[in-house]
């Protein structure tokens, strides 16, 4: 294993809380903008925006949006605890992120319109509301696959992830691959879908949920690395 000094501890440590810190801030804001006691994520007519308030979803909106750049230290703290394994997988874990978490940001930014959308569309007119329909579609067509593609990455990611932790080259536990991001997002869909009544409250903000956990223990496993004797 390739040792770090004791800089390189602090800088580690200091990354993984940054990074945490800004997956539970984003998370508060995607929470905030999305949340709906009555659920129904799922719908294609995204009525769960009707109980979000106009403040919710400006506050919810600009939190979210403003801290996501910060998972992009998140994704450097990884790569440099993943550099022992190996040069090239750190290097892909970092470049596959920050491209996974560039999307993420322009998807988060791209909710607001639909959520004006259905609001706009609840009140209006019989004519208007197959118009407000239709661009509710037109919209989402655009958002939604951006979704998609930053969970196809983060599988790739923490699949890579795993292959550098098992080699034991790395200064995380073996134990920590259980809590890799995707492995933890696939836990809260079937937690939404099996307990509804928690799954409400942690299907919003699922992929942030993930990465607060994932950065934590990150950030506890750079605290315990041995520092190498100048």
């Amino acid at each position: 294993m390739v040792a770090f000094d004791a800089h390189q501890k602090k800088m580690l440590i200091g990354t993984g809380a940054i990074a945490t810190l800004g997956a539970l801030v984003v998370g508060i804001g995607e929470f905030t903008f999305q949340f709906s006691e009555r659920g129904s994520y799922e719908s294609l007519d995204y009525i769960y925006f009707l109980d979000v308030s106009r403040e919710r979803l400006t506050w919810g909106h600009f939190i979210a949006v403003l801290a996501a750049p910060l998972y992009l230290i998140g994704y450097w703290h990884i790569a440099q605890m993943l550099r022992p394994a190996a040069r090239w997988l750190a290097a892909t874990v970092f470049g596959l992120g920050i491209y996974a978490f560039v999307i993420g940001d322009v998807w988060l930014g791209g909710r607001v319109n639909l959520a004006l959308t259905v609001k706009a569309r609840e009140v209006a007119d019989e004519t208007s509301r197959a118009l407000f329909s239709g661009l509710l579609d037109d919209i989402a067509a655009h958002n939604e696959p951006l979704i998609n593609i930053v969970r196809v990455l983060v599988l790739v990611i923490s699949v890579l992830m795993v292959c550098g932790i098992v080699s034991g080259r790395t200064p995380y536990p073996r134990w920590i691959i259980i809590f890799s991001p995707i492995v933890l997002v696939i836990q809260i869909f079937a937690l939404y879908v099996m307990v509804p009544a928690i799954g409400v409250y942690m299907l919003p903000a699922a992929m942030n949920v993930a990465h607060v956990i994932f950065f934590a223990l990150s950030t506890w496993a750079a605290a315990q690395i041995n520092v190498s004797q100048p």
